[in-house]
């Protein structure tokens, strides 16, 4: 009987190293994703930090938990990087640099690329839930991360922005999930 403890106690630390090891991964995403939208947006306020916490925590559990949950928190990161990024390479081909108002108040430019990048990602996000084994958990892990991945950037228009990377995503994986539950039908 020893012998036998011996290893599952070793089995048990293994399993649960790369678990840690996954959640530490998750922070290390989220801390290269704030560098990111720090150099982007500029931004260093109180909502940014928030979001940035917010999104290490979310990473690192949903990277200890595995299976669904890790696999649709990276989707969810690599769908949040379009609306993170668009606004500032729109106002950067449009004025030749950082949109003034960002700091004032959302323009209706930024707040149309960042719902438009938002619905777009969402419905991939949505039809990409539909193949995973565990559609729920992918879903809700992949929207939970890619909103706060797209909530670091679209922040720095206001509300407004925030909304629509929310909205957008929400809206999109409805629709992915209307989309591929037709072909799903159509195949059948």
């Amino acid at each position: 009987m020893a012998r036998s403890d011996h290893a599952l106690h070793r089995a048990r630390a293994a399993y649960e190293r790369a678990h840690v090891a996954s959640a530490l991964r998750g922070v290390a995403i989220a801390v290269a994703i704030t560098l990111v939208a720090l150099a982007l947006h500029r931004t260093t306020g109180r909502v940014t930090w928030l979001l940035a916490a917010t999104l290490g925590a979310t990473l690192a559990t949903l990277g200890w938990r595995g299976g669904a949950w890790r696999r649709g928190a990276l989707a969810g990161v690599l769908a949040g990087l379009p609306p993170l990024v668009a606004p500032a390479v729109m106002f950067a081909l449009g004025h030749g640099g950082q949109c003034p108002s960002c700091a004032i108040g959302p323009t209706l430019p930024c707040l149309i690329t960042c719902a438009g990048t938002s619905a777009l990602v969402g419905a991939l996000v949505g039809y990409a839930a539909t193949r995973d084994g565990s559609p729920a958990r992918f879903a809700l892990a992949a929207i939970a991360s890619a909103a706060l991945t797209g909530l670091l950037g679209c922040t720095t228009t206001g509300l407004g922005g925030a909304i629509g990377v929310v909205v957008g995503l929400a809206a999109g994986g409805v629709t992915g999930w209307a989309v591929a539950g037709r072909l799903a039908q159509a195949a059948r």
